[in-house]
């Protein structure tokens, strides 16, 4: 079982940039990247791969690929390591603990539904889960753009914002654009691959090696077309091929149950009916042995896995009475309301070096070669 680091962090880039803007870091900065943004260059680039841990790019490209020879140093995702929470400690330099977005799905009291963070549908259906944005009212943030845009122009390169791009060429055009003029800049990218395409054909797919070495090719072209630009690329989790489990396939746990599972299929919250809660460990035990590990809720709080700080007042209410965090290469899961199940072929999440483990890739302009 590997544990995340939050002091060399993913996290730990955001709180640096907070602190070269001349804003108070919520936390330890990154002393790596304090040395480099200390050459006061004019653009700042932060760009967030998803999905590309360093074990995704060490099995896609060889050593002397562009990418992999400006690795200057491996960092630990948050926890737990998914989009959902990484992406947000990324955007406003908190622990999962402190922002409250720890997984996809959450269980809402206020509505009693499961939610999807990100699109505020009812887990498992197509069905918004109410009228207001619930994750948006309970959990709102300030990210780094809004933080630091005082100091510095700041822009967002991403499917959602004014520079909107859904592929790594939309992505280097408009940062190359961006960074055409003399204005100093801060620009924050963001990419939804080879995440998606990763859980759908495993870590070691052709597809996968091409993708990577397609971008390999357009992040070199781009930054040999700039001048005056750090690059920080970095991504939110890596990649574990898994075997996908059903939790209907196991009626000794699915009837233990309240409702169904959330958080994510490798960081599995569990609210039990209060006459299974003193046997459930047991009954998880003789379902899975050693694939997770089970945490009680009080237990999961006290671990400091979702990190320090002062917790949300979300955060409690979305760990369950259990929490099964994957070490082996198991996720567990439901059936949406169609009967259907994501048959995943790798997935993240879990307390595994695999996907926790992140690079930090540097490139300056005087380090092209």
């Amino acid at each position: 079982m590997v544990k995340p680091n939050y002091d060399n962090s993913i996290m730990s880039i955001t709180n640096s940039l907070l602190k070269y803007y001349g804003v108070k870091p919520h936390h330890a900065t990154l002393p790596l990247a304090d040395e480099l943004l200390a050459k006061d260059y004019k653009n700042v680039v932060l760009l967030l791969i998803d999905g590309m841990g360093v074990n995704v790019l060490e099995r896609s490209l060889p050593e002397n690929a562009f990418l992999r020879k400006h690795i200057k140093t491996e960092l630990s995702s948050v926890y737990p390591c998914t989009t959902t929470a990484a992406t947000t400690s990324v955007l406003t330099g908190r622990t999962p603990a402190e922002h409250g977005w720890i997984g996809w799905s959450c269980y809402f009291k206020e509505v009693d539904k499961c939610i999807d963070l990100f699109s505020n549908l009812e887990s498992g259906t197509e069905s918004p889960a109410s009228d207001e944005n619930q994750p948006y009212k309970y959990m709102p943030y300030d990210n780094i753009l809004s933080v630091i845009g005082d100091n510095v122009k700041t822009c967002a390169v991403w499917p959602y914002t004014e520079y909107f791009a859904d592929t790594m060429e939309g992505i280097c055009e408009h940062i190359k654009n961006l960074c055409g003029n003399d204005e100093r800049k801060f620009i924050y990218a963001y990419h939804a691959q080879p995440d998606h395409d990763i859980h759908d054909f495993g870590v070691d797919s052709d597809c996968i090696k091409q993708m990577l070495l397609n971008y390999n090719n357009q992040l070199e072209a781009l930054v040999n077309s700039l001048s005056d630009t750090l690059f920080l690329i970095t991504a939110d989790h890596g990649m574990k091929d898994i075997t996908m489990k059903c939790v209907e396939d196991y009626p000794a746990i699915n009837r233990a149950l309240i409702r169904h599972i959330c958080v994510e299929p490798r960081c599995c919250s569990f609210y039990v009916k209060e006459e299974y809660k003193t046997d459930f460990p047991q009954l998880f035990t003789n379902a899975f042995g050693n694939k997770f590990k089970l945490f009680s809720h009080k237990e999961f709080l006290e671990s400091g896995l979702l990190g320090n700080g002062v917790p949300h007042t979300k955060t409690e209410d979305f760990v369950g009475d259990y929490v099964a965090t994957a070490v082996s290469d198991v996720a567990l899961w439901y059936k949406d309301i169609n009967g259907g199940y994501e048959d995943f072929k790798s997935a993240h999440a879990g307390l595994t070096k695999e996907e926790l483990t992140v690079p930090l890739i540097v490139i300056q302009k005087q380090d092209i070669c």
